[in-house]
């Protein structure tokens, strides 16, 4: 190494005889070695005992240059200071932690190494950006604009065939980079849902098509994801999950409760349908001194008002602003379901009212009684015997009649159930914030549905009790529809089924609204109507 450093010119390897700095260091035809920097030192300052270190050495203000650097680095500065900041350091530090060694002529490449890294950032280009984050992107500084939407056929692509999934067929990724870390997010989302490997592999197949369509740049629409769904079979609620989380989906497709509404109304007069329209803009969206309603509130009132907007008040007047108190009440005397539609009815006419669309509101003086509210009566031993038979060949409904015949639990409160909240071990439900003891019969269908549901779907993260094709790969709750399906063709629904096991509570344990109301969690008017029909029905059977 000697040899080859001396043959290139390098200098001579060793210690330098001032600051101990070991390298490569330049001797022509000297007898010391010594480094660049002590080279000016051995000229310029005298050698003298160091009033540090005691070595005889050069020394600059009493202090040898090994000293000043030992002081320095225990300042934590990079570049030894200059005479006039030396006053500000301890160069006595070195009597006390000793010498650092260091390699030589390497501190103001240190300093300039430093200061670059202090230095502002360069902006790299997005091209680069791109290659290393694709999702953290800049928006670009000229976007091209789209003279017309075409209509995307992806008919000519296909899944690939093979458990691997690398034989794409009809498309390659514009950027490959980008494409892998749409599949590496696909993977990571079904390792946490419990996905199938033909589930991750269609989902991998969409990815690897919508990125050979799209810039990295680009935000991918819902609607293309959706003709991707309907030509390929590829499940576009996963799509739109992966790239919601994302912060790249541009969620353009039709609001279907928005379809729903104007589907509902376009059957109104010209008049009228713009009233109710108005009404319903306000009830989705909301306006300065009013919340939007959630979904199933808007659905509800959609369902009462327009029968009475198309029934009643279409084949006589052209206008809201004509309908009379006695057009409400005739139309009231004919309904079954006269409490939910004077709310509805009152809520759309003091919208109306308020945003000047009509003169007055026929609908205030007409207030929703006790007396409107029909009482819930109990199930006869033919109706329970059916619904006993048909939850005994299935686990889903044999549960959901468990926690609504004797728990009373509401259905969206069975929807929203998690798995956690049942422990079979301890015999506890948590309903809330409040724990309740389990009985047999209702954990022996915990447990049945338990069995069947990690039979069908073993791998589902889903935290909720009850699952579903669709939400077993999801971490949604099951809907209403399906909740509303499973008692199909029975004379009971899972709300009726929940009114007749309080009616039956009160009846047993005699008319007492506060024991209903703390049992079961029912505000006072809730719990009173079901005393009041326990005492009507106690007299009835009494008078019998």
């Amino acid at each position: 190494m000697t040899k080859e450093a001396k043959a290139k010119g390098l200098g001579t390897p060793g210690s330098c005889e001032v600051c101990m700095a070991w390298g490569l260091h330049p001797n022509p035809g000297g007898s010391k070695i010594l480094c660049y920097a002590c080279r000016a030192w051995w000229y310029k300052y005298p050698a003298d005992s160091c009033g540090t270190c005691g070595a005889t050495v050069p020394l600059r203000n009493r202090v040898c240059r090994a000293c000043r650097h030992q002081a320095a680095f225990v300042a934590g500065r990079i570049k030894v200071p200059s005479a006039g900041h030396g006053a500000r350091l301890d160069l006595t530090v070195a009597a006390a932690t000793g010498h650092q060694t260091f390699l030589a002529d390497l501190i103001k490449w240190n300093r300039r190494h430093h200061l670059t890294a202090r230095t502002a950032q360069v902006p790299e280009l997005p091209s680069e950006t791109l290659h290393r984050h694709p999702l953290l992107l800049k928006s670009p500084g000229s976007i091209q604009l789209t003279l017309f939407e075409p209509v995307r056929d992806f008919r000519r692509y296909r899944i690939p065939n093979g458990s691997k999934g690398r034989s794409w067929t009809g498309f390659t990724p514009v950027d490959p980079g980008y494409a892998d870390f749409l599949v590496d997010r696909a993977r990571d989302v079904a390792a946490v849902r419990g996905w199938n490997h033909c589930t991750i592999k269609r989902v991998k197949c969409g990815l690897m098509i919508l990125s050979a369509l799209h810039q990295p740049s680009e935000r991918i629409k819902a609607t293309t994801v959706h003709a991707l769904s309907r030509d390929i079979d590829v499940p576009a609620v996963h799509l739109i999950d992966i790239l919601n989380d994302l912060d790249i989906l541009l969620d353009d497709a039709p609001d279907p409760l928005e379809q729903l509404v104007r589907a509902h109304l376009t059957v109104l007069p010209e008049q009228i349908r713009v009233e109710v329209t108005a009404y319903f803009d306000i009830l989705r969206n909301g306006a300065p001194r009013r919340r939007p309603r959630s979904p199933h509130t808007v659905d509800i009132h959609l369902r009462l008002i327009v029968p009475f907007a198309a029934e009643y008040c279409a084949p006589r007047y052209s206008t809201l602003r004509q309908v009379t108190p006695e057009d409400i009440t005739d139309w009231l005397s004919k309904r079954n379901n006269v409490q939910r539609e004077i709310v509805a009815l009152r809520d759309m006419f003091k919208t109306l009212k308020s945003q000047r669309l009509i003169f007055a509101d026929p609908a205030r003086r007409i207030r929703p009684g006790n007396t409107l509210v029909s009482p819930p009566t109990p199930f006869a031993a033919d109706q329970l015997k059916q619904v006993a038979r048909a939850a005994a060949e299935s686990p889903a409904l044999l549960a959901v009649v468990a926690l609504t015949g004797i728990h009373a639990l509401f259905p969206h409160e069975i929807r929203m159930l998690q798995d956690s909240d049942i422990e079979l071990s301890t015999r506890r439900l948590r309903r809330g914030e409040v724990s309740r003891p389990l009985d047999d019969f209702t954990a022996e269908a915990i447990r049945m549905y338990r069995r069947y549901r990690d039979a069908r779907w073993p791998d589902s993260a889903n935290p909720h009790l009850l699952l579903t094709q669709q939400t077993a790969k999801r971490k949604s709750t099951v809907s209403d529809f399906w909740l509303k399906r499973l008692f199909k063709g029975l004379p009971a629904t899972a709300e009726s089924l929940r009114q007749d096991r309080v009616l039956e509570e009160a009846i047993a344990a005699g008319p007492d609204p506060l024991r209903i109301s703390t049992m079961f969690n029912l505000s006072a008017q809730a719990s009173l109507r079901y005393t009041r029909a326990a005492s009507q029905a106690g007299t009835e059977t009494t008078t019998g």
